[in-house]
């Protein structure tokens, strides 16, 4: 390591929050900066492919689990010499610096000012920094590139002695794909509930060279007493469209979350819908609950693609499940292709609707023949009957055209 960067890191050190907590080593900030910085390079000779060869190799994969514990270490140790009235701009500065962060800025790129290392493992390295109040913790989050994407570790930190000390560690485990990475990791902390725990919601896409739909992963943990191995009190993963960069909107609350992104539609005329992923966690138990969708006709989508084990408790009585099951096998059928024809009020409530779904068949799907599915409620949805027959009493104007998806 060259004195000048060595200089730079103490002078940085003295400028920052003044260390108050007997773990604050500068030594050991500089000595874990270096160690970024030494895997760092390793990780700029691994060799990428043309983007169409996703493996990743046995050498990566140690090299990439090297990186993110170095960054843990490197993380921890300049938080121990952070105050507890915390900037979090500073210390996103602070780190930036000392690990040598990079990201390609924003605009166009030309082939005039691509850098050499541009698309390799570790060639971008951001910092970002979060503090919460209720509860009282700080958030840190390092990514560094991979191939056709980026890995994430997240480090969440609550006050000790006037610092900080790591109360919960996130990172992925080791993969043999990119998909296996992170893309647009974001994460929310609950308010403790009554019993004064708190939780933690983590959101990611797997990235992948070629294509904007993919999956999106999501989990929720609590807090052990040892912070590498956080309780997983659920993970969940649904195929979604990243398309826009809308990579998912998380809202955490105190007993709940709710997570938003696009994805498909039964009817292939409709792109992408919005599907909504709110859950209850109460104690350690976390349970999908509503709102499930934003118009009835994405609740009849959101009811057809969903395990009976879900949709029944969003509906009216159990004989539904043998018209769930023949819509369910209608889905995965490649013989035919269902669109939606109308909605329509019924007269029965204004909180009540008939959604139209025809399912085309044939060689070239020329045959349509019309389902109803009759749904009730606003936002919170009721499935109350499927059939062949239209209701007489659902005979309002085609509001189809106002169901699209928000």
């Amino acid at each position: 390591m060259k004195p000048v960067i060595v200089v730079t890191i103490i002078l940085l050190l003295s400028q920052a929050q003044a260390p108050s907590s007997v773990g604050c080593s500068q030594t050991e900030v500089n000595r874990t900066a270096v160690q970024v910085d030494s895997v760092r390079k390793h990780l700029l000779e691994l060799p990428v492919g043309d983007g169409l060869q996703a493996d990743v190799s046995s050498l990566a994969q140690q090299t990439i689990a090297s990186m993110k514990s170095a960054l843990g270490d490197f993380i921890t140790a300049y938080l121990h010499c952070v105050s507890s009235q915390p900037d979090p701009a500073r210390i996103k500065s602070d780190l930036s610096a000392l690990g040598h962060s990079f990201e390609m800025p924003s605009g166009a790129i030309s082939a005039e000012n691509i850098p050499p290392d541009f698309g390799k493992f570790g060639f971008e390295l951001s910092f970002q920094t979060r503090v919460f109040e209720n509860p009282r913790l700080l958030g840190v989050t390092a990514n560094f590139s991979i191939e056709c994407g980026g890995d994430t570790v997240l480090l969440i930190f609550s006050p000790s002695n006037e610092s900080w000390k790591e109360v919960l560690r996130w990172q992925k485990k080791p993969y043999a794909t990119v998909a296996g990475g992170t893309l647009a990791f974001d994460y929310g902390i609950s308010p403790p509930d009554d019993a004064g725990q708190w939780f933690l919601v983590t959101h990611d896409v797997a990235p992948w060279c070629s294509s904007t739909w993919s999956d999106i992963r999501y989990s929720v943990l609590r807090p052990t007493p040892d912070p590498d191995h956080p309780k997983t009190l659920f993970s969940g993963s649904d195929f979604m469209w990243w398309g826009n960069d809308d990579f998912g909107t998380l809202i955490v609350q105190k007993d709940a979350f709710d997570l938003r992104f696009h994805s498909a539609s039964i009817d292939a005329d409709i792109h992408n819908r919005v599907w909504i992923r709110h859950y209850s966690v109460i104690g350690d138990a976390v349970r999908r609950i509503q709102p499930l969708a934003v118009s009835p006709r994405d609740f009849v989508d959101e009811w057809i693609v969903s395990p009976w084990q879900q949709a029944s408790q969003w509906s009216s009585n159990p004989e539904l499940r043998q018209a769930h099951a023949a819509w369910s096998g209608r889905k995965k059928s490649a013989a035919s292709l269902l669109e939606y024809y109308s909605v329509q009020r019924c007269a029965d409530s204004p909180e009540q609707y008939q959604v139209e779904v025809a399912e085309e068949t044939g060689p070239k799907f020329e045959t349509a023949r019309s389902f109803y599915f009759q749904v009730r409620g606003n936002g919170d949805y009721t499935m109350l009957r499927v059939s062949d027959k239209s209701d007489a009493r659902c005979s309002g104007p085609n509001i189809l055209d106002e169901m699209g998806t928000k």
